[in-house]
């Protein structure tokens, strides 16, 4: 009998758990360029590298540093703070390079230090209300431990990005 009351009040205990523990949370990989905070979604992130050498490509936009080839596959690398603040980022102890994957591509984000993966509940994030890069390039605002980031849209990343890259692929071929 003992055994039964002690089941029952795991069950009784178990739901009656937090509200907040039941919310399904989103993990992001936040990241900080420059003065800025941003951060992608931790199931996009493929790998974290140190700054490694990089083969420029020419005639592509300023923010694009070149490629990297990373265990064979050709990996474009962009400088954020190029893009969004246009001054090249320093490389430093710090500096990372943000291996992200979409739609089975690759890009490679060059930040000044990677922060933290923070938890964010979706309903929580809130959607960015800027014009211009806001429209573009993000999915919405989140906020963890008093720390607030933007959220890539990395499909919109990816698309204006991998086009550039591809475009010169292709001149470099013929």
């Amino acid at each position: 009998m003992t055994e039964i009351t002690a089941l029952s009040e795991r069950g009784y205990y178990d739901a009656d758990l937090d509200q907040e523990a039941l919310i399904e949370k989103l993990q992001f990989l936040v990241f900080q360029s420059g003065n800025g905070m941003y951060g992608v979604n931790i199931l996009e992130t493929h790998e974290i590298l140190k700054p490694v050498a990089v083969t420029r490509l020419p005639n592509v936009e300023s923010e694009v540093l070149g490629v990297i080839n990373l265990r064979g596959n050709i990996i474009p690398v962009i400088d954020i703070l190029k893009k969004f603040s246009g001054d090249y980022a320093e490389i430093t102890d710090s500096t990372r390079i943000v291996v992200c994957t979409w739609q089975e591509k690759n890009l490679g984000l060059l930040v000044d230090r990677v922060v933290e993966v923070a938890s964010v509940a979706e309903e929580d994030i809130e959607s960015p209300e800027v014009k211009g890069l806001s429209n573009q390039y993000l999915k919405g605002v989140g906020r963890s431990n008093e720390r607030i980031f933007l959220i890539f849209n990395l499909a919109i990343l990816f698309s204006k990005q991998t086009a550039d890259t591809q475009d010169e692929e292709g001149l470099l071929e013929a």
